[in-house]
């Protein structure tokens, strides 16, 4: 892509317009058209700090495309992994053990808070 001089082509086109309307190269009007450029140039660069150009922007969403789509694509790879996993949808019972351990636990716990707390 060609870069366009909007200072080039905005000195032409006053140049021309000066010719075409006569207007002296000391004239107030020219001292206006510069202080509006100066206005101009501030805003320019105010508005280049706070906001980011179409082109980051374009970039960023880009990133953001291509981020998503390895997201996607690992997360598919995930779920295949976890399906062909085995034992991953059945059931194991608790060990006799696990569960009179449990109940001595909470027996434990109940006489304990009773005591101390009661």
């Amino acid at each position: 892509m060609n870069p366009t001089n909007y200072s080039e082509d905005f000195q032409r086109a006053l140049h021309e317009w000066r010719i075409s309307n006569g207007v002296a190269e000391n004239d107030a009007v020219l001292l206006l058209l510069d202080l509006f450029r100066i206005h101009q140039l501030h805003w320019d660069r105010i508005r280049g700090q706070e906001l980011p150009s179409f082109l980051e922007f374009r970039e960023s969403l880009q990133k953001l495309s291509e981020n998503a789509a390895t997201f996607r694509a690992n997360t598919a790879y995930l779920i295949e992994e976890l399906r062909r996993h085995k034992g991953a949808g059945s059931f194991v019972p608790p060990t006799v053990t696990a569960l009179l351990l449990a109940i001595l636990f909470a027996l434990t716990t109940g006489t304990l808070v009773g005591k101390f707390l009661l």
